[in-house]
């Protein structure tokens, strides 16, 4: 397989899917438990996403995917041990920084650590086209993360009191 670098917009724009399936996905098990527990949920998804051929469903839909040294689809261990970073908070931001300086390979920490790349399966689709749908997407995340911390505060009023 000839590698091509998958661009930052089109990670980024994976991630963004993924990280709302993965919100979705905590905030229904918190529904379903009776116990807030959807930073659980969103953390375990984002840990195991790409563990299907090193494709997660934002990566699958965007065209993308996670290949080892030899270029065959990372597996169950490299990835969660290349996530792990993902759900530290603020570390994202510091990954995509690490991605974008990376002007050669456009590899970030995890994919340093576990000698992963991602490459790009439709290089053909614009990577320019995936900011602006990043953007909606971040505004959906924004969105589902208020609705958590409503559901967290109707479910804990007393958070509100001093």
């Amino acid at each position: 397989m000839d590698f091509n670098k998958a661009g930052p917009n089109k990670r980024v724009c994976a991630f963004f899917i993924d990280s709302i399936l993965g919100q979705v996905g905590g905030v229904l098990l918190s529904l379903a438990i009776g116990k807030n527990v959807s930073w659980f949920g969103w953390a375990g998804y984002i840990l195991l996403k790409d563990c299907t051929q090193g494709q997660s469903v934002g990566k699958r839909l965007i065209g993308i995917q996670v290949i080892d040294e030899n270029n065959d689809p990372a597996n169950i261990s490299k990835t969660i041990l290349r996530n792990i970073s993902m759900i530290i908070p603020v570390f994202p931001l510091i990954e995509y920084i690490v991605m974008l300086r990376d002007k050669a390979e456009g590899k970030r920490i995890g994919d340093r650590l576990v000698k992963a790349k991602v490459c790009d399966l439709k290089p053909q689709a614009q990577d320019g086209v995936f900011l602006w749908i990043s953007i909606v997407l971040l505004i959906v995340i924004t969105v589902i993360q208020v609705g958590i911390v409503f559901m967290l505060v109707k479910q804990h009023p007393e958070l509100l009191r001093k």
